[in-house]
């Protein structure tokens, strides 16, 4: 059995506090280094909604850009596309990021194994849509009907809008 002062004098020896100071310092420097490893990606979520009338519902709302407005009259029926609000959000592969779109809209970005990554909406609390997609310039466009025919779109794009 080992004397209990051999064992107290090597813990604090010079070389011994050294050692725990460099396996500190060591620790401390790769757990900075893991952190700022962290991918992250820009996106920029458009909350749209498409109608047929002349006029947006509100005057606020902008008709949306050339790009997206011959994306979205490619494959949809409605004459015009207004978008309700805009956000940008930072996503990291550590953490989702959330956006309340309206009281009832909200989507939810993350990061998967790259290049991938997961779209969920939610209405009234309740997901409604998943998508998987790739990180690339392309953009995710994920929606429904509203109860008055009209349509509402979520865009999610890595290019600004």
């Amino acid at each position: 059995m080992p004397d209990d002062t051999f064992c107290v004098r090597w813990l604090m020896s010079p070389f011994t506090r050294r050692f725990h100071l460099s396996l500190f310092l060591a620790l401390t420097v790769f757990s900075g280094v893991r952190a700022a490893d962290v991918p992250k990606a820009t996106f920029y979520v458009q909350l749209i909604r498409g109608s047929d009338a002349d006029k947006p519902e509100n005057p606020t709302w902008a008709p949306v850009g050339p790009k997206l407005g011959k994306n979205l009259r490619a494959v949809f029926r409605w004459k015009n596309y207004w978008e309700v609000k805009r956000e940008a959000v930072a996503v990291s592969s550590d953490k989702a990021a959330r956006l309340h779109l309206t009281r009832e809209r909200e989507v939810e970005l993350t990061l998967l194994d790259p290049p991938n990554v997961r779209i969920r909406l939610f209405n009234k609390g309740e997901m409604t849509r998943c998508s998987h997609q790739p990180i690339g310039e392309h953009m995710s466009i994920l929606g429904g009907e509203s109860k008055t025919g009209e349509c509402w779109f979520v865009v999610v794009r890595r290019d600004s809008p």
